[in-house]
């Protein structure tokens, strides 16, 4: 029998929330319709497949650094040293009158969260989307980094989409080795004290402005372990820190050369297609990590790691709180825990079936819309729900970081914190507020009936206040500023 009160919690807890039409659908069986959506490959929307690829992204930043250097202070200096490398004058020319960094980094953020916003609207998949959402958030890297500007958006779409249905240690290999990864937390930085490179300072590769790495670098090591697998409370140490970091010493990226940062041809390789190994800055001799010890072995000592750390008991525990947190409530259930990190850990981190521990948990349907929507989360909804399927160019940015979150830029490898209290302050609340009426003024026409469209997105959820609170709007605008603005609309 279709059951319209478990599918607007379907639409809401694991989607992104219900076009006209659709709960009626899902109702049928709303456990099936999520779990359809996570068959094993799945080729990314079409949006997300037309942004560039990784290396695209890296060059990026390298030519907009190539253009403040060449019209820098030092630019004659750094002209001489472009046309050594084959460099013409007329490509000299061309690149000082790009655009600064706020215009040049402004459209492609546009495009690329322009791309992701329409994939969430469109999409007869949004479960599979918000996991990507999660997953991503999950392996941060974030524009907030200059260096990283751009490559969030294909650091998602190499790293994290094609894993969404596989296993967790692909995940995190797949993450780990992304250039994005490796710029955004420093590990392409980093070299052995005992290396060949740092014996041999002439065999370290050169960095940025001339210099040459001196040291390890413990940044991705330590978010590997605090963020990505066991969690702070997972039993590592300081020690198995500086033993991570020294395992993927050389873990780095093919580094474009000057010639490709001062033309303007697109780059073509993916993320996975740019990892690379530099065993001259490799530490050499076996390190102890968690109480296992890895014999020097190059690159496979960091993979042996890492599908040790994905398997890890704590790592299982650790992920399925995340997904219970994220899915059931701020306050994860222990019970649920416990079954989503027993699945997790059977099924040597299958995420499929793992995620399917978390839908077929009774907490997830339980207490309907225990959860508060993240910024983002909530400006899909309200689109959604009236159906909106293009974008206008640069739409939604603006609001989205107004309520608080500015797209694929977290303040943090921490990512955008999953519980209310981040966003229920005064001010945020007061612009989410701003952010319903300035919408429904946008969308309201004389023929739209905002009842039609709390019905059909929320169905039984809708509150016989809220109803009454929209029979009783005067006019379109205000009936949809009351239902986007009513808390079971702010909630899944």
């Amino acid at each position: 029998m279709p059951d319209l009160a478990q599918a607007a919690i379907a639409a809401n807890r694991f989607g992104f929330g219900a076009r006209p039409g659709e709960l009626q659908v899902i109702s049928r069986d709303p456990r099936g319709w999520i779990k359809a959506q996570f068959a094993r490959e799945a080729a990314p929307p079409a949006q997300i497949a037309a942004l560039p690829p990784g290396e695209d992204d890296l060059l990026a930043f390298g030519r907009w650094i190539a253009q403040l250097r060449l019209n820098g202070p030092n630019g004659e200096r750094f002209r001489a040293r472009a046309q050594e490398s084959g460099v013409t004058a007329e490509q000299l020319r061309q690149l000082s009158i790009e655009e600064q960094f706020v215009e040049n980094f402004r459209a492609r953020t546009q495009r690329a969260v322009g791309a992701r916003l329409e994939a969430a609207l469109t999409t007869d998949a949004p479960a599979r989307e918000r996991a990507v959402h999660f997953w991503s958030n999950h392996f941060t890297v974030s524009a907030a980094k200059p260096a990283a500007v751009a490559l969030p958006p294909s650091f998602e779409r190499e790293a994290v989409r094609p894993h969404v249905a596989g296993a967790f240690k692909d995940m995190l290999r797949a993450a780990t080795q992304h250039p994005g990864m490796l710029l955004y937390l420093d590990n392409w930085l980093s070299i052995g004290p005992n290396s060949i490179a740092a014996r041999n300072p002439r065999r370290a590769r050169r960095i940025p402005g001339g210099g040459r790495p001196t040291g390890i670098n413990e940044n991705l090591a330590r978010e590997i372990l605090e963020l990505h697998t066991l969690g702070v409370n997972g039993g590592y140490t300081q020690t198995d820190v500086q033993a991570l970091a020294a395992i993927i010493t050389g873990w780095t990226y093919d580094r474009p050369r000057l010639m490709q940062f001062l033309n303007d041809r697109p780059g073509e390789r993916t993320g996975p297609e740019l990892f690379t190994f530099d065993a001259d800055a490799h530490e050499p001799g076996p390190k102890t990590l968690l109480g296992q010890t890895y014999v020097e072995s190059g690159v496979q000592e960091g993979v042996d790691a890492l599908d040790a750390l994905a398997r890890h008991p704590a790592t299982a525990i650790h992920v399925a709180t995340k997904l219970a947190r994220h899915y059931i409530a701020d306050d994860p259930p222990p019970a649920a825990v416990a079954r989503i990190a027993q699945t997790f850990a059977r099924t040597d981190g299958d995420l499929r079936e793992t995620l399917f521990a978390v839908i077929d948990s009774p907490e997830a349907w339980a207490e309907p819309f225990a959860k508060f929507k993240r910024p983002e989360e909530y400006a899909i909804s309200t689109l959604r729900a009236a159906n909106v399927r293009v974008l206008p160019t640069g739409a939604g940015l603006g609001a989205i970081a107004a309520m608080g979150q500015r797209v694929y830029a977290a303040p943090g490898p921490d990512g955008w914190a999953d519980s209310a209290d981040a966003w229920l302050s005064a001010d945020l609340v007061w612009k989410r507020l701003a952010y319903a009426q300035a919408y429904a003024e946008r969308i309201a026409r004389a023929d739209v009936d905002p009842l039609a469209i709390a019905d059909a997105t929320l169905g039984p959820a809708l509150s016989a206040q809220t109803s009454l609170a929209v029979q009783r709007a005067e006019s379109p605008a205000q009936g949809l500023a009351i239902l986007f603005s009513a808390p079971e609309f702010q909630r899944r």
